[in-house]
């Protein structure tokens, strides 16, 4: 649980972005936007795994 906390603490500015670029999509587009909403979740919890540790902070790289 702490692994979404730390996520959420560090992108929430871009999480909240994509649910408003969505909502405006599907005000001038069409409604078919809005189901991309019950697909952020799979996503953000795949990042929080794996970009954060047990305790919510930043994992090291892993790539260096």
């Amino acid at each position: 649980m702490k692994q979404l906390i730390g996520l959420w603490r560090d992108t929430w500015w871009l999480w909240v972005g994509f649910i408003a670029v969505t909502i405006g999509f599907s005000f001038l587009v069409g409604k078919f936007f809005l189901l991309l909403l019950p697909c952020l979740p799979v996503p953000y919890v795949y990042f929080a795994i794996n970009r954060y540790d047990d305790d919510g902070n930043e994992k090291a790289d892993l790539g260096a």
